[in-house]
């Protein structure tokens, strides 16, 4: 029985290597680069993994022809698990390029790229980077431009308390919206951080109602904290402004808020250039039920940029990004900044409805 075992053992170290080998031959036969999509399809953050995920199998379906090939992996919102999926892809791929959502997802990853000699997309992502590795570019808005037209609604001497989520990309942001605030003379009296898993904020949203500011700013991924925390707002009828960051034009996240979502302000990516000069990509997504929103927007550039690099024979460097300036996006011009960073235009709308109405055409403030 030993024998029969260890023969059998044998037998499927073999076949596994044979079969390793063959994959390796068959993307050098059929010359197409592989990507590797890293994303939070399960967890606390599957609200922005499952649209991501659909939306890049939409843009392959729609490119049959397209020069490189894409494979999914779930890191389960569990950052760890993202750089042992990376490790593991590294081991059988000597160039690996990653597309990852950074914030507290991806950062593990990249202190390993170079070691990998691999390359990573980082989006979306609202983080910007600082230039200390050069393995990766993030194809994303940063929490500058994303929340740039609802920190320019805040007047001049008006309070704000700032709720963030607990996590690396709620502190960075709430961190870099208070300074900006500031510096435009309005007051930030109290920053609150809450967990992105809690049901019940009762306590955190009548502390930050205690302060009776002008303004709550609400700054966190699209988490059932985040939904929650909104929802408390609204039943204890807190009388000021509630400003959400772009986490709440996620569909699942408005559908989830129903009525309470109606009065709160937010920042949209533009959709005119869409439907200006990209019908059939408005129309591809509308019958994948994909709502032209920030995630879809950003996953389809992404998707677009990959796909000219690699068709072009362009290094994945962030030299080469710098080269290129600026991308002609669906929705806006993504500009490509020092260190790897990028910026999209955003512009103010107000719920109504369950709608997203812009401030200039009928939400004023």
């Amino acid at each position: 029985m030993k024998k029969v075992l260890i023969v059998l053992f044998i037998a499927l170290c073999i076949f596994a290597v044979g079969y390793n080998a063959y994959r390796s031959e068959q993307r050098v036969d059929n010359g197409k680069k592989k990507v590797y999509a890293i994303l939070p399809v399960t967890g606390n953050l599957s609200f922005q993994g499952k649209e991501e995920k659909k939306t890049m199998e939409v843009w392959m379906q729609n490119h049959p022809d397209a020069p490189f090939e894409l494979e999914f992996f779930d890191n389960e919102s569990d950052a760890t698990k993202s750089l042992t999926l990376a490790q593991r892809i590294a081991m059988s791929d000597k160039q690996p390029l990653f597309i990852c959502p950074t914030g507290g997802m991806c950062h593990p990853i990249v202190p390993q790229l170079k070691a990998m000699n691999g390359f990573m997309i980082l989006s979306p992502s609202t983080q910007e980077e600082d230039g200390t590795y050069k393995e990766f570019q993030r194809i994303s808005y940063g929490s500058a431009d994303m929340n740039k037209p609802l920190i320019d609604s805040v007047k001049k001497g008006q309070t704000v308390v700032i709720m963030h989520s607990n996590d690396t990309a709620g502190h960075t942001g709430a961190d870099k919206t208070k300074g900006t605030l500031e510096k435009n003379g309005a007051v930030v009296v109290e920053k609150l951080a809450f967990d992105t898993k809690e049901l019940d904020m009762k306590i955190v949203v009548l502390k930050a109602i205690s302060y009776k500011t002008d303004v709550i700013f609400v700054i966190s991924p699209p988490t059932i904290g985040f939904i929650n925390v909104i929802k408390e707002l609204k039943t204890q009828e807190y009388p000021g402004v509630i400003l959400a960051d772009a986490a709440l034009r996620t569909p699942s996240v408005v559908a989830m808020l129903e009525d309470n979502a109606d009065g709160v302000y937010t920042s949209v990516m533009p959709t005119e250039r869409i439907y200006q000069e990209y019908p059939q990509v408005a129309d591809i997504l509308k019958k994948n039920d994909l709502e032209l929103y920030t995630f879809p927007i950003n996953v389809w550039d992404i998707m677009d940029v990959i796909s000219y690099f690699v068709a072009n024979n362009i290094p994945f460097n962030q030299s080469e990004f710098m080269k290129m300036g600026k991308w002609h996006g669906i929705s806006g011009d993504i500009v490509f900044t020092e260190n790897g960073n990028s910026t999209y235009p955003f512009i103010l709308s107000v719920i109504k409805g369950g709608k997203f109405v812009p401030v200039e055409e009928g939400g004023e403030k």
